[in-house]
């Protein structure tokens, strides 16, 4: 269904992140679903790729990419990620934060996963940005000295090919640097 609506959000976060991405580097794909932005990040550099989704059928597609390291099954809603604190030099996040009640929780989680002067990368639906207040969330992030922003990025194509979202709905790329 996604590949017949265009689904960009992979794609283009992974090459948000290319200049981030060196060989060796561990990564934790949080919302991994199919592997779908494992499978992006992976054309840009050899890197340690772990996974964590709710969904096992979705876990299982994703095992059978081969680009996993280990793949965990847990609810992102239910704080703490079942992870070590600054393991990751990159924690990733596509897609995923529409779907979650509260965002903030789970990125400053994910911030705990990643060492200091690491990159957390996330997604969110135009629709949904100022509805849940990302813009005051990342400002207070930043002046808790949680992260400082990189990029926000403009908003870019999300499901072109669906015709309730086509240009209505785009998504909005953040990198932040956990500090």
């Amino acid at each position: 269904m996604l590949q017949s609506w265009h689904y960009r959000a992979p794609d283009d976060a992974a090459n948000l992140l290319s200049p981030q991405l060196k060989a060796g580097m561990r990564v934790l794909d949080v919302g991994c679903g199919t592997g779908q932005l494992g499978q992006a990040l992976c054309k840009h550099a050899e890197i340690a790729l772990d996974g964590i989704d709710i969904s096992s059928a979705s876990l299982q597609q994703a095992k059978r990419r081969g680009i996993y390291g280990s793949l965990l099954q847990h609810d992102l809603q239910k704080a703490p990620l079942p992870v070590d604190v600054n393991i990751y030099d990159i924690a990733a996040t596509v897609g995923v934060l529409t779907y979650i009640g509260d965002a903030e929780t789970l990125l400053r989680d994910m911030c705990r996963t990643v060492r200091k002067g690491g990159v957390i990368a996330f997604t969110q639906r135009t629709d949904l940005w100022d509805e849940r207040g990302f813009d005051q969330m990342i400002m207070e992030m930043e002046a808790e000295s949680v992260w400082q922003r990189e990029k926000v990025s403009e908003p870019m194509p999300y499901l072109p090919g669906n015709e309730e979202f086509a240009d209505e709905i785009r998504a909005i790329h953040t990198l932040c640097r956990v500090t």
